[in-house]
């Protein structure tokens, strides 16, 4: 019965962490910080600190697009720089990758 209860709490957790992620994301691209065309999210690398922060960066942005956007769990995401349209990072056969660092 205890882990009946606790595994209810870590779906509450992941449901609440997943809201955070879509309003997150929703903000930035209303600020015009990211734009998401198709396969395709443009960013600037600058919000990415160092390869754990845009390692997590890479995944939240996959479940936001997962969530909003209808992808695939397996779906290809390229991530390109906001200006040059440089790739920067990607997230392939549910791996994230990052090429900045």
């Amino acid at each position: 019965m205890i882990y009946a209860k606790k595994k209810i709490q870590n779906n509450a957790n992941l449901a609440a962490q997943t809201a955070k992620i879509i309003a997150n994301v929703t903000e930035l691209e209303q600020k015009n910080l990211v734009k998401i065309e198709g396969n395709d999210v443009f960013l600037y690398p600058e919000i990415w600190k160092d390869k754990a922060t845009a390692l997590n960066w890479i995944k939240c942005l996959h479940l936001y697009c997962m969530v909003k956007k209808r992808f695939k769990e397996s779906d290809t995401l390229n991530f390109k720089h906001y200006v040059s349209g440089e790739l920067i990072g990607s997230f392939k056969n549910k791996k994230a990758s990052v090429g900045v660092f």
